[in-house]
């Protein structure tokens, strides 16, 4: 499913989708496990999460919501999200420090983890280092699988089963820090997560990323992603002509992914 609109409205539009997998996931489960995507285009959306959707983009799209979200002001009305049952965690990360200004947790923390009463304990990032890349992926990946361990029908087929991923894409059809050409990383079949050395990513240098059997296993998987540079390339892989490309490999076992695109 690809939906397009005004930037405005595309924020809107997949943020009133999101917060309905998020009080669906916490209905059945009890929490909601939420994978973050990085780069620039999603601080739009994470600051929607944060405020609140209006009630009337929820009933426009015709999603339900717990009556005690709705919170009141002199001049708003909006359905906050129960951020101390929401559990963050990251689908890639540059391998930078977390202060660092190309730092995917960083964005997220200054767009959405400061303003929002989340609990430390729920939030997941991936470990920021500037060496042994492999060391970091398998101690983030043992941190997932110690979290799913726990919750132990959130696994399946020797994966975890987050309840919904968050994806970009970059204007050659990369997602997460999986890109073309990597034909290790793109057939990883066993690993969690690894270590992506991205020469031409933005910028070059070291990332981990979960690997695509893992992206491919969550219930729910959203792209966002914003710009007329990336148009063509949406309307390819949504029309299904570029599966070989790492954003065309995404196709969650229970469905297709749900897109939400603007040129602007």
């Amino acid at each position: 499913m690809l939906i397009t609109g005004t930037e405005k409205s595309t924020v809107s539009d997949a943020a009133a989708y999101i917060a309905n997998r998020i009080f669906r996931a916490i209905d059945s489960n009890g929490f909601c496990s939420l994978v973050l995507s990085g780069g620039s285009s999603p601080r739009k959306l994470y600051r929607r999460l944060a405020e609140g959707i209006p009630p009337s983009i929820m009933q426009e799209k015709g999603f339900s919501f717990p009556e005690n979200a709705v919170t009141r002001t002199l001049d708003t009305t909006s359905v906050r999200l129960p951020w101390q049952s929401i559990m963050l965690f990251w689908g890639d990360e540059r391998c930078v420090p977390e202060n660092h200004p190309d730092s995917n947790y960083r964005m997220a923390h200054e767009s959405l983890i400061a303003t929002v009463p989340i609990p430390e304990r729920n939030i997941f990032p991936m470990p920021h280092v500037s060496e042994n890349y492999d060391v970091a992926a398998t101690r983030y990946e043992q941190e997932l699988k110690n979290f799913f361990d726990k919750h132990g029908k959130n696994r399946q087929n020797s994966f975890p089963v987050f309840d919904i991923v968050i994806l970009g894409m970059g204007p050659d059809g990369h997602t997460a820090s999986l890109f073309p050409g990597d034909t290790d990383a793109l057939e990883e079949s066993n690993r969690w997560v690894i270590p992506i050395y991205a020469p031409q990513g933005s910028p070059p240098g070291y990332r981990l990323s979960l690997t695509l059997p893992v992206i491919n296993n969550a219930r729910t998987v959203v792209f966002f992603v914003m710009g007329e540079n990336k148009k063509n390339m949406v309307s390819d892989i949504t029309a299904g002509l570029k599966s070989n490309l790492p954003a065309g490999m995404i196709n969650p076992k229970d469905g297709k992914p749900v897109w939400f695109y603007s040129p602007e």
